[in-house]
């Protein structure tokens, strides 16, 4: 899912195949420090100190209604708090902008690992009060865990951008706004700081060593697999043991079988145990039993582990998507494989069967953003939040390449290299028709999660797996 859009690997990647692989302990990487996976279980506020700031509070707290101007015009500091899992050191560009722009306001930014660490700490501070001003989160069933702590965007948007703003807001990206929400509530409770589309990544240097073509249907890409373990490489890495990874390799096969099944049976319209979603439930086993993914991938973390091998070329593919774009604009040093991309590029998944073509596109909301209910009594929060994810604080975070856009629009400065233009161009070129990435329910959501990875180890069938999830879909409503 990028789920996490974070920038993972340093040159001093120095991995065993046999002694990282079996690990898979964390969710993000352990990098650099200005890498977002900079593994650690205690926040740190970029730009202010270790330790996370007091959730919604401020130093001298502006009345409601005034404007950062007028805030800056008394010497005083405004103090707007945001956590996230979002790329630390891209983070801090974006504030050193604002700042710099309001000098009467700080931004006090706490970086989380996302699983456990941050969704632990909203959790936390969702029961006692002391959420922060703004958090990052994810479209549907994250979001909806915390709907009742969140400030509705609708008005403040519009008051920003205009009345027409949503039309600058990618489709997929626009319904997953919205995605959880009560029937009838038409709420924006997020909006989105970044967008992705999942893909295959690969490693064309092995690709070339090997003479391999990319795959299209999925006889090529298990003889493809062999091809690459025969010559020492791990074939596709998966990280099985965490939800997200699992959740969308399964959504890149459904979709290609039909598209919008997933969000069919989410609606209602389908059921879960429709042949379609059964079939893509098969296919999904036969990656593990048809030594697609490597042996052990059921106790295996995509982050940091998977990613590590993955750029430090032990790998042959990866499913990840557009965040992988960002590794090219890591601190230099950076390996060779990485610098401009040069060592990688993507497909869409193969064709599952003789009547499919490879795909399908499916994406939406990276990152979103939230305004808590702390924040709305800060007059500065949403202001910054604004900035963020459309306007200069954003801006000036471009270089990195987090992810794609949020917004249509936006270009790349001329800092980034020219590959990583042309594939990040191919990724903005397909959001516009991506298929939801995204859960509204989070029973639904952790239905399918156990059933994934139930199949995946032989402990149900297809249809005795996805059947639990209609039941947990009928409950859900």
């Amino acid at each position: 899912m990028k789920r996490f859009g974070f920038a993972m690997v340093t040159a001093a990647v120095a991995l065993s195949l046999t002694g990282c692989v079996s690990s898979g302990k964390s969710t993000s990487a352990a990098s650099s420090s200005s890498a977002s996976g900079a593994s650690s279980s205690a926040p740190a506020a970029a730009g202010a100190s270790s330790a996370p700031a007091a959730a919604g509070a401020s130093s001298a707290p502006a009345a409601a209604g005034s404007s950062t101007a007028a805030v800056a015009s008394t010497g005083s500091h405004q103090t707007v708090t945001i956590w996230s899992w979002f790329t630390k050191s891209t983070m801090q560009k974006a504030i050193d902008q604002y700042q710099t722009a309001h000098p009467g306001v700080k931004v006090e930014y706490s970086y989380y690992n996302y699983d456990p660490e941050f969704l632990t700490a909203l959790k936390t501070a969702a029961a006692n009060g002391t959420l922060p001003d703004i958090i990052g989160l994810e479209p549907g069933s994250l979001t909806q865990q915390y709907r009742t702590n969140l400030t509705p965007l609708n008005s403040l948007a519009a008051k920003q951008w205009g009345a027409n703003w949503t039309d600058s807001v990618y489709p997929v990206n626009l319904r997953q706004m919205q995605m959880g929400n009560p029937a009838g509530d038409k709420n924006y409770y997020i909006l989105p700081q970044e967008s992705q589309v999942l893909a295959i990544w690969y490693n064309t240097q092995i690709f070339a060593k090997l003479g391999i073509s990319v795959p299209t249907t999925l006889t090529e890409l298990v003889a493809d697999a062999k091809k690459i373990k025969s010559a020492g490489y791990i074939p596709m890495y998966q990280g099985a043991a965490g939800a997200w990874q699992n959740e969308n390799v399964f959504l890149m096969i459904a979709n290609q079988l039909k598209s919008g099944i997933t969000d069919d049976a989410q609606n209602g319209t389908t059921p879960w145990t429709d042949p379609s979603l059964v079939s893509a439930m098969n296919v999904w086993k036969s990656l593990f039993s048809d030594g697609v993914f490597q042996s052990g991938a059921l106790g295996d973390q995509a982050y940091p582990t998977g990613a590590q091998l993955f750029a430090a070329g032990k790998v042959g593919m990866m499913a990840l998507g557009s965040w992988w774009l960002q590794e090219a604009e890591l601190t230099p040093p950076i390996p060779s494989l990485v610098q401009d991309l040069q060592g990688f590029n993507y497909f869409q998944f193969p064709a599952v069967s003789s009547t499919t073509q490879p795909g399908a596109v499916v994406g939406g909301i990276d990152v979103g953003l939230g305004l808590t209910k702390n924040g709305a009594n800060n007059p500065n929060a949403f202001d910054f939040m604004a900035s963020l994810v459309k306007g200069d604080a954003g801006n000036a975070a471009l270089s990195d390449v987090n992810d794609l856009p949020a917004f249509s629009g936006v270009t790349l400065p001329s800092t980034v290299g020219s590959n990583v233009k042309t594939l990040y161009a191919k990724f903005n070129a397909q959001l516009p028709t991506a298929d939801n990435q995204r859960f509204g329910s989070p029973v639904v959501q952790q239905a399918l999660d156990d059933a994934l990875s139930g199949v995946a180890a032989g402990q149900e069938t297809a249809t005795a797996a996805l059947a639990k999830v209609e039941t947990a879909q009928q409950s859900a409503g």
